[in-house]
């Protein structure tokens, strides 16, 4: 007999519960509690409780029970429970995998204790090559911590004749492996909701998530009731987590149709070295050359040396905490009574005091070619690459003054990236337009497998078609710190460009 249980009153761990007694003792923390209803069994109440050794295991009050017991359980509680009784515990859907659960006694006696640890051990992570292998039992419910990379629309989806919420996020674990988690409801609505406001590397803990598959692709999601997902949770497993993930400045994008979020499991390595056209800075500046058009209208990477940051506009803006759109500043004593500065926000069509700082970031960037560009990074990509969001850069500099460029911002002088940039209408008109970065790494060795792969290229001629007279009165001429280039050439691509972005 396990030490565990020497007396009476002494505490048994889960793992040391013994399903033939009837007097075991356990001191757990109410992980999850939700209500349901069995067709078989009327409502209930359901439980997943954890002891300090992480151990969990499923309770279950009845019907007849719950007006006696509805008010002393809580979820977050760390309750004492005996006596109970052990019953089997089988169905198509398990908290966990032990044989027994918890079904509560009239006489079971539920007592707050205070003494738990802050964490427990974590038994229930599971790698996302074992849910995308099908080796997982699909019965039994697991954890899995994750970056949130990719989000896509909330869809209504019909539901014995009910409009539910249905979200899909993809998240890549520190291997850069992609999982696709399915949200319904309430979930699917504040992970939406958090997205939105938190651009950044949001890291997302699931427990209690449910393994699917459908047509061969294996994903997870949330169980009615019994999940709980946690989005940027304290605590020193995911801090573990955070500092494990790959420095190649994906972040966050948000979709605005399904089709777009369904092509976007695409590997950081493939973006830079498979699937995107590859540029030079003259490439893309020289995109329309007198006399003829030279249509690369899409998405291409690049590999660029910072040559500096621009300082004729501001390195941040100001935003509307509500919208996120930009705001208009009153004069500036409107701030002088105590209260917050006031700012007007036309998406909202009324004054604000609440508001946030967002990079509008431009770095000039010139590579072997000698030509020069300008790629702009907007709140997600310059709060990833700089590693602080643009309010805490803000909030370090001593005076408001545009012209005092923080630190941090000055140190991307001189270095190095891999850049995935969309060139735009505008770009077409002008070179003088800003190129959005959709995508960076500063990884050395994904740098020296682009470089490799540059020199190992067949080059062939760019194809191009006649320009207009009115085209190229539009385009200005050439920029004078941009030489007049030789007969452009450049890789054919087998496959025709997408125009959407994909992380």
């Amino acid at each position: 007999m396990s030490s565990s249980r020497k007396s009476k009153n002494s505490l048994t761990f889960i793992d040391d519960i013994n399903p033939i007694h009837d007097q075991n003792k356990i001191k757990v923390l109410i992980l999850r509690l939700w209500k349901a209803y069995q067709r078989d069994a009327g409502n209930t109440i359901e439980m997943v409780l954890v002891d300090e050794k992480g151990s969990r295991i499923h309770a279950t009050v009845e019907d007849k029970n719950i007006k006696k017991f509805d008010s002393v359980l809580k979820e977050g509680d760390v309750v004492t429970l005996n006596p109970f009784k052990l019953i089997k515990y089988s169905g198509d859907y398990k908290s966990n995998s032990l044989s027994f659960k918890i079904l509560f006694y009239r006489t079971t006696q539920v007592k707050p204790c205070d003494d738990f640890p802050k964490e427990v051990p974590e038994k229930y992570f599971v790698e996302f090559g074992d849910v995308l292998n099908g080796s997982r039992d699909t019965r039994v419910f697991v954890d899995v911590i994750g970056q949130i990379v990719n989000v896509g629309p909330i869809e209504d989806i019909k539901i014995r004749g009910k409009s539910t919420p249905k979200l899909d996020v993809e998240l890549r674990d520190r291997g850069n492996v992609r999982l696709i988690c399915t949200l319904w409801a309430d979930f699917a609505k504040q992970v939406k909701v958090y997205t939105e406001a938190n651009p950044a590397a949001v890291v997302c803990v699931i427990r209690c998530a449910q393994v699917k598959e459908w047509k061969g692709n294996w994903t997870i999601s949330n169980a009615m009731g019994a999940t709980r997902v946690l989005l940027d949770p304290p605590g020193v497993f995911v801090d573990e987590f955070r500092s494990g993930l790959p420095t190649d400045g994906v972040v966050l994008t948000n979709h605005d149709n399904s089709e777009l979020f369904a092509g976007s499991t695409v590997s950081i390595r493939d973006q830079f070295l498979v699937k995107n056209h590859k540029r030079t800075v003259r490439d893309i500046v020289e995109a329309l050359e007198e006399g003829m058009c030279v249509t690369i209208e899409g998405m291409c990477v690049t590999m660029v040396t910072v040559g500096s940051v621009e300082r004729t506009s501001k390195w941040y803006y100001v935003s509307c905490k509500m919208c996120n759109k930009s705001v208009e500043p009153y004069p500036e004593n409107s701030g002088d009574d105590g209260n917050p500065p006031l700012y007007y926000c036309g998406i909202c069509d009324k004054d604000v005091s609440a508001v946030v700082f967002r990079y509008r970031l431009v770095l000039e960037v010139s590579d072997a070619t000698n030509y020069k560009a300008r790629f702009l990074l907007f709140d997600a990509m310059g709060s990833t690459l700089l590693r602080r969001t643009a309010q805490e850069l803000y909030n370090a500099v001593s005076e408001n003054d545009p012209s005092i460029l923080p630190s941090e911002i000055g140190a991307l002088v001189g270095r190095r990236f891999l850049f995935k940039v969309s060139i735009g209408g505008d770009n077409l008109k002008s070179d003088r337009s800003h190129y959005v970065v959709q995508l960076f790494s500063d990884d050395d060795e994904l740098i020296k497998d682009y470089s490799d792969s540059l020199d190992s290229e067949v080059l062939v001629p760019l194809p191009v078609t006649p320009i207009t007279k009115e085209a190229s009165v539009r385009r200005g001429g050439v920029s004078v710190e941009n030489p007049k280039p030789p007969a452009k050439k450049i890789k054919i691509e087998g496959k025709k460009e997408e125009s959407f972005a994909t992380t």
